[in-house]
């Protein structure tokens, strides 16, 4: 049998199985409905764009979901460090699966808002970051206010984004990106191991160690650090443990959208409906370990 039949049966069964990509979109307005409906409290919100064709008079433009769950367990337990990043979708109609991810009390991602848009531009991340910002106020009793920090890769739409809708977070940069624009500005092994052990630094005697054997190796090196640091809303001059941590990379949200697998090429319902359920499996897994722990003992990663 030839290779472009057995193509094609496969294809013909997985409709089956997940339905039709452009089917799918149908029925998110109802999808958002049942969530509400069935999980009070969560945020749901879908937007469509006026079509010019008469048999599809509306087209999808994006979508956000957050549960109730993860929304009270975000201030409860998470720390005020958020990763938001997107990840591409394999589907027919393409897209960008943009999440919001924080880190508990136990070092574990904690995955909280997620959005589907067309792609990865300014105005779907105004889309994202104003839904998202909406969803942090309404957490009168965390008391944290502008009091988050967002940390994310380079992506233009991002930066200016935020600029219009949260000026006032804290921002970070991922620094496994931006060891990348540091090697293609200060070459050579030594600056690239002074870059991270300032970057990994915990306390104000280390990271201005590192920083004065930068400043000896290239005193250019200082400069395009304090542009950056002008740029991140970095509060202070030098090192601040209050803001600083051991997280000062993006990985995590990486193993989080490696957990998707297959499901970033099944159309969209079956896609929100698979984070959905690794969202619920995660929580209450964690919630039969968290059981057995000794009331006398912290949780197993600090």
């Amino acid at each position: 049998m030839a290779k472009s039949s057995l193509y094609n049966m496969r294809s013909y069964a997985l409709k089956l199985v997940n339905g039709e990509h452009d089917e799918s979109y149908s029925f998110l307005p109802k999808y958002v409905e049942m969530v509400k409906l069935t999980n009070r409290d969560s945020a749901a919100f879908c937007a469509w764009t006026e079509g010019h064709r008469p048999e599809k008079p509306l087209i999808f433009k994006s979508i956000f979901i957050s549960f109730k769950g993860v929304i009270d367990g975000l201030p409860a337990g998470c720390r005020s460090l958020i990763r938001v990043d997107g990840a591409h979708l394999k589907g027919s109609f393409g897209g960008v699966l943009l999440s919001a991810i924080a880190i508990d009390a136990n070092n574990e991602i904690f995955p909280f808002a997620w959005a589907i848009v067309g792609g990865e531009d300014k105005e779907n991340w105004k889309f994202f970051l104003t839904h998202l910002k909406n969803l942090l106020e309404k957490q009168k009793f965390a008391n944290r206010g502008d009091d988050w920090c967002i940390i994310s890769d380079r992506q233009k739409g991002i930066e200016a984004a935020l600029t219009i809708v949260w000026p006032k977070i804290g921002r970070r940069y991922c620094c496994k990106h931006l060891a990348k624009n540091w090697k293609g500005k200060f070459n050579g092994p030594l600056m690239y191991s002074l870059f991270w052990r300032a970057c990994t630094a915990t306390s104000p005697l280390t990271f201005r160690k590192a920083m004065e054997r930068i400043e000896k190796a290239n005193p250019l090196a200082i400069i395009w650090l304090a542009n950056l640091r002008d740029q991140s809303r970095w509060k202070r001059h030098k090192f601040d443990p209050q803001i600083c941590c051991e997280e000062n990379k993006t990985n995590f949200v990486e193993s989080l959208n490696s957990t998707f697998g297959i499901d970033r090429c099944r159309p969209v319902l079956t896609l929100l409906e698979g984070v959905r359920r690794m969202c619920m499996v995660r929580m209450s897994t964690r919630r039969k370990n968290c059981v057995d722990w000794a009331d006398n003992e912290p949780c197993p990663n600090i």
